[in-house]
Order: C-alpha cells, then structure tokens, then sequence
C-alpha cells in the first residue's frame, strides 16, 4: 500500500472517529434534554424525574359512573348502593360538571393537568377520590387514576367494559396551549345531562291488605317515578297529612308525589337541591324517616288510646234529686 492510500485511510479514520463522536454528543444532547421520560414503577420515576414536562408514566386506570334511578341494572344491586360507591357525579371537586373522560388523580396532580391516555384522549384532571392515590400510600406500585364514563346504563357498561387497567400514560402538566379531545366509542353528547334516561313504569309489590295494626301504614319498598300501587297510596296519604301531597290518593307515583318526596327530602335535611343524589326517590333514608314520623303519630295514638279507656273505666255515678244512686259503670 502506497503512502497516498495509507494517507487516505488515515484521513478517513479520522473523520469517522469525529463523525462517531459527533453522534454520539448529539444523540446525548437529545436525551438530556428530551423530557419524555419512563419508568417501570413509580419509584423509579420519582428517582428519574427532573421536573420537566411532558413525561410519560405508568399508571393504574379505574373507570367510574353517576347512577341514575332509573337503570336496569346496578354495579351494587341498588340505585343508593352504586351512589355511595361512585358518588353522585354531577360536578367534581373542583367544581367542573362531570363529562366523559374527566380525570380524578391524587392531589400530587394539580386540577387542569393535561394527560393523555391510550383508547380515552386528551383529557384533564378536575376530580379527587379516597382510593385514588399516589404509590407512596402503599396501596400499589402505581399512581392511581379514575375516568368518568357517563351516566347510566351506558356509563355502567363502559365504567366495567375498561375494567382496571395499567396504561403509559403521556403527562403534559397544566398546559392551557393542549385542548382536551375525547375519544369515548358510541359516546353522545346528550349523555353528559343527568336523568336523561326515560322513565319505566315500576309495578312495586303489592302490600297484601290486612286488619289495621301498628306496622299497617310503614313504608316496606323503595319508590321512585312510575311506581304504583298500595305501597304509593300509603306514601301518598303519609306526605298528604304532613300538608306534602295536596291531591287526590291515586297510588300512581307521577311527577306531583315526586316532588312531594323532594319537599319532605328538604324539610328534613335529606337533599339540598334537585339534583341532589336520591331526591324525589323514596330510598332507605327517606323510607326510615318517614317510617320514624309514621311510629311517633302512631305511638302517641296508643297512648292517647289508653289514657281514654282509663278513664272510661273509673266508676261513673249518677244521683237523682234526692241523692240517690241511679246509675254506675266500671
């Protein structure tokens, strides 16, 4: 090899040496500088994490639901069950109305973060939950989220079609500039109304009628809007002597005992407004109370009762005008 090619070769290493370095300066310049960093455990992350945004990190993703009264079916078996498990879910703890694919996260996670999430969207954070944690509670390897599904059946069936899953999520902080885009399969807008649902007429179970006694004029079933029967001309007659109910007993629950229902609720402390979870619903609580007022008045009747016979049976005595004894009784 002559001394031009050797010279050639030599210059070539050289270069490709520097070209090497230089790659390898900015592939390292690209990494430090490039914020998107992940971990397998939070742990981890938290030893990796910079401060800087957007970030990716995994997390454990439950979904949740509002129940409305009306459903054919509940996670808990009841309308008052699924209400204390997922809360009333009209608005959340900051305040913003529910809609699909809002975002309770634990309070390391400022109200308005943005985030996104594989098979939901661009969504943000505006809820808060007991079990919805950091890893460092020790309950679990990851931060915990929590996604609003919508209300009703169809919130239901997707809150339990998502299950619990554990998903790289891309965390972009609070970012005014990202605008929220949700992706929910079959998801309408007219789903993020509460009580959108219709109605069904519900045949409650008839009370087999009997001899009066102390238990005859207790509430026994829940009751909502299209409930009838004997069990609704019982509640009917109830809230029409405590002045709720100002019509005719008909044993049809329409919107008038309704809101009857909702008037006691208020009164008594049970419900603060209309959209308040369980009003106009004749649930345990409102069941009980009612059943407690029933059991005073009846209560009291029986001893009025009682004091009257007692008297009736003093000896009554009766004298003509020469004060004779007529008449007694025992």
């Amino acid at each position: 090899m002559d001394l031009k090619t050797k010279t050639k070769m030599k210059t070539f290493k050289i270069l490709f040496s520097r070209f090497c370095v230089d790659l390898l300066i900015i592939a390292l310049i690209i990494l430090i500088s490039n914020p998107m960093t992940h971990s397998e455990s939070d742990q981890v992350f938290a030893d990796q994490f910079d401060g800087n945004y957007p970030y990716v990190k995994t997390f454990k993703i439950s979904a949740y639901y509002s129940p409305l009264p009306c459903q054919e079916k509940y996670t808990t078996g009841s309308y008052e069950g699924d209400i204390r498990l997922n809360g009333s879910g009209v608005n959340s703890a900051d305040g913003t109305p529910v809609y699909p694919g809002m975002i309770a996260a634990p309070k390391t996670y400022s109200f308005g973060t943005k985030m996104d999430i594989p098979g939901i969207g661009l969504v943000a954070v505006h809820d808060r939950g007991g079990a919805i944690v950091p890893a460092n509670s020790g309950r679990g390897e990851y931060d915990r989220l929590d996604i609003w599904m919508g209300y009703g059946d169809k919130g239901l069936k997707r809150a339990l079609n998502w299950g619990k899953r554990t998903v790289d999520v891309i965390v972009y902080g609070v970012n005014s500039s990202i605008t929220e885009e949700i992706y929910l399969p079959g998801y309408d807008k007219s789903e993020s109304i509460a009580n959108t649902c219709s109605y069904k007429k519900v045949e409650t179970k008839p009370v087999k009628s009997v001899a009066p006694s102390s238990n005859s004029s207790k509430l026994s079933y829940t009751l909502q809007l299209g409930s009838a029967g004997y069990e609704v001309q019982k509640l009917q007659k109830e809230l029409k002597m405590l002045s709720y109910f100002r019509t005719d007993v008909t044993g049809y629950f329409g919107p008038i005992t309704e809101h009857s229902v909702y008037k006691f609720q208020q009164s008594q402390g049970l419900v603060g407004d209309k959209e308040s979870p369980g009003a106009g619903l004749v649930g345990p609580r409102t069941r009980d109370r009612l059943n407690e007022i029933i059991s005073s008045r009846e209560y009291t009747q029986k001893l009025v009762a009682e004091a009257t016979s007692a008297k009736n049976k003093k000896i009554l005595v009766q004298k003509d005008n020469n004060n004779t004894i007529i008449a007694s009784s025992d």
